[in-house]
């Protein structure tokens, strides 16, 4: 019989968080960081600011939200009389928003601190010293089908229902549900495994993201000519977008510079401030 990896006493409040546990403490710099001269980028004040931006996009979403819902006579009348479309679209930033708290529970998880990725599958993980790679690999699969979802609200609010598009939904929704976790589109970057992603559902977010950066061009071509702006400006707010994500899932998570987390954030909250001021010019 194999040694007895659980204990039966162990305490249930116990928190990987310095005691009492005030939100702005945060755990020790992690082993890994110590050991490669990065503990300096994992202070506490700059952890906080860390947490404190990816909160922030709460409120670009939230006042968004509220315009569009304040403004709904008017979209109904762009969007040819639909309430629906209004409302897909009210729900796409609030989907997209709220997705990333499968992130910010990872954070949480681990002090908020980026680090080294090991798996306890197979490994003697010790949060002490690294982060959790299966808790990143579930994040990564709900957060990009929550993402993915709020694409295609935003997609669906500007084309409309019909069958192609429903068609197009309901086949998206299917392959990132319940597609295989694996093989996984993981690859080296700086020395590190990222992206811990199923293949499946990333290839329904690529199409979507596709999809719905179309979309924003459709829907705000007009409104950026009237004030005689570049229609390219419709691209800002789903580039800003991108940008974040790609600087946060691959830059960070393979330099272990909490600096980088932070910029990472700051391109997703410029892409909600974007959104807006772009829909802004709609009424």
């Amino acid at each position: 019989m194999g040694t007895q990896k659980y204990n039966e006493n162990s305490d249930p409040s116990l928190g990987y968080y310095p005691r009492p546990g005030w939100e702005w403490q945060k755990p020790e710099a992690k082993t890994y960081l110590v050991e490669h001269d990065l503990a300096k980028y994992a202070r506490a004040w700059i952890l906080n600011l860390v947490e404190l931006v990816h909160w922030l996009p709460f409120v670009p979403t939230f006042i968004l939200s509220f315009l569009i819902f304040q403004h709904s006579s008017e979209l109904h009348a762009l969007l040819g009389s639909s309430d629906m479309q209004v409302f897909l679209l009210l729900l796409s930033p609030i989907v997209q928003t709220f997705g990333g708290l499968m992130g910010i529970t990872m954070h949480e998880y681990e002090g908020w601190q980026v680090v080294f990725f090991q798996n306890p599958l197979d490994t003697d993980f010790e949060i002490r010293d690294c982060n959790n790679e299966w808790l990143r690999e579930v994040a990564y699969k709900l957060l990009f089908l929550m993402q993915g979802a709020g694409l295609l609200a935003f997609s669906l609010g500007v084309f409309g229902i019909n069958k192609i598009t429903l068609t197009f939904a309901i086949i998206s929704g299917v392959i990132a549900f319940i597609g295989p976790q694996n093989p996984k589109a993981t690859f080296n970057f700086n020395g590190q495994p990222v992206f811990p992603l199923s293949v499946s559902i990333l290839v329904v977010f690529i199409i979507n993201a596709i999809v719905n950066f179309v979309a924003y061009f459709f829907l705000f071509n007009s409104a950026l000519v009237a004030v005689n702006l570049p229609v390219f400006l419709a691209g800002v707010a789903p580039i800003l977008l991108m940008l974040g994500g790609v600087i946060e899932g691959v830059v960070a998570e393979s330099t272990f510079n909490q600096w980088w987390h932070f910029t990472a954030v700051i391109f997703l909250n410029l892409g909600m401030v974007a959104q807006i001021y772009f829909f802004g010019l709609l009424w």
